[in-house]
């Protein structure tokens, strides 16, 4: 059986404390035989096993959790399988936007366009609910931080007004001190992502990604957490620091 999320984990954290299997196994009081085992993926150690070689390791509950996706076959922990408790339980976000500055920041009148422009056909109080629940929800998750990453271009494509609000509605979060922004200034192009990807970290240290698409929001396999962030990185590299992002955003008010 090749190894599984449980057997990567255990070897990493065990090799992360420069110990050998033998000196993990005398510390442990578990078997040598059981912990190659484990490690090989031919088997899943019992769950106070499990707890034991998180607290032994120092792996603060990261080991545990890969213990509960190999044990039910997700790759995410059983309150992290929709968007909405995973904003809940969530510290961090790194989101970047290719195109649009990202919902959890945008303002009414940003926000009622963007509605408007994919729903054209909804009635006006339906898309003023719409409005409501995006430019409420980053108040509603006062334990979230965020990094956010977006084109300049973004707060071009509508009003002055519209953009008049907007950027106002970011110097508010950026001032706030749990939203940094990043703008991608004018000429560098953001090439990826190519669909909003947001990286939630938890206080356990584990992630979990979205991505935005025109069918909805998709969770992402653990398996593609590596490539997704590794875009997130690169998007952040192309924008302007901080400080200079919210002197940036002086242009279009």
């Amino acid at each position: 059986m090749p190894p599984n999320v449980f057997a990567n984990e255990l070897t990493r954290s065990r090799e992360a404390c420069q110990l050998t299997q033998s000196q993990l196994a005398a510390t442990s009081g578990m078997s040598l035989s059981s912990l190659n085992r484990w490690e090989r993926g031919g088997s899943l150690p019992k769950r106070e096993n499990a707890e034991r070689l998180d607290r032994l390791l120092n792996a603060d509950g990261r080991l545990l959790a890969r213990f509960n996706e190999a044990k039910d076959g997700f790759t995410l922990p059983p309150w992290a399988r929709d968007l909405s408790t995973i904003e809940a339980e969530a510290r961090t976000v790194d989101v970047v936007a290719p195109v649009l500055v990202p919902g959890y920041l945008q303002s009414e009148s940003y926000a009622r366009e963007v509605f408007r422009a994919s729903r054209p056909w909804a009635p006006d109080a339906d898309v003023d609910r719409l409005v409501r629940l995006r430019c409420q929800r980053l108040e509603q998750l006062p334990e979230l931080r965020m990094t956010a990453v977006f084109p300049v271009s973004a707060l071009d494509a509508f009003s002055a007004q519209v953009r008049t609000e907007q950027v106002e509605t970011l110097r508010g979060w950026a001032g706030s001190g749990r939203v940094s922004v990043h703008l991608v200034p004018k000429g560098p192009v953001l090439v990826v992502p190519v669909a909003p990807v947001m990286v939630f970290r938890f206080a356990s240290g584990e992630l979990a990604v979205s991505s935005d698409h025109a069918t909805g929001t998709v969770l992402a396999d653990a398996s593609m957490h590596p490539r997704l962030t590794s875009m997130v990185s690169t998007a952040l590299a192309s924008a302007l620091p901080a400080a200079l992002s919210l002197e940036a955003l002086e242009g279009p008010r």
